[in-house]
């Protein structure tokens, strides 16, 4: 059984991504903002995990049916399916993309963070 696609949206909505601040003062506040944007970041990727185990289910369901003798030689019904299938996939695709664009903004926000803290020699400082 999969799960509807807008609870992994809430999910993501849960995390509160959009309210974490990136603009620390001091060393130490931006250790503090690094902790919670990779707890984030780990939280988006199970999310995503399960998105994606879901959406694997879909295709798999889909693939079966398709195999039936009665469908394989069928275009319109193996069309129909596909469609089907499509339309069922789109949600997830777009909680995917979701998921994609805040873990790339994280991932950054974590290189600033730690090159602030001094985790990490920024990449103009090797030149």
């Amino acid at each position: 059984m999969v799960i509807d696609p807008r609870f992994y949206k809430e999910q993501v909505e849960e995390l509160g991504i959009e309210g974490i601040e990136i603009d620390p003062s001091s060393e130490e506040e931006a250790l503090k903002i690094l902790r919670e944007v990779e707890d984030a970041i780990r939280n988006l990727k199970r999310i995503r995990y399960n998105l994606h185990m879901d959406m694997r289910l879909i295709r798999r369901e889909y693939l079966e049916k398709m195999r039936d003798p009665d469908v394989r030689g069928d275009v319109k019904r193996r069309r129909a399916l596909m469609d089907e299938r499509d339309n069922l996939l789109g949600p997830y695709e777009g909680v995917d993309r979701i998921i994609n664009t805040l873990l790339e903004q994280l991932e950054e926000a974590s290189i600033f963070l730690r090159e602030y803290a001094g985790l990490e020699i920024a990449s103009t400082e090797e030149w």
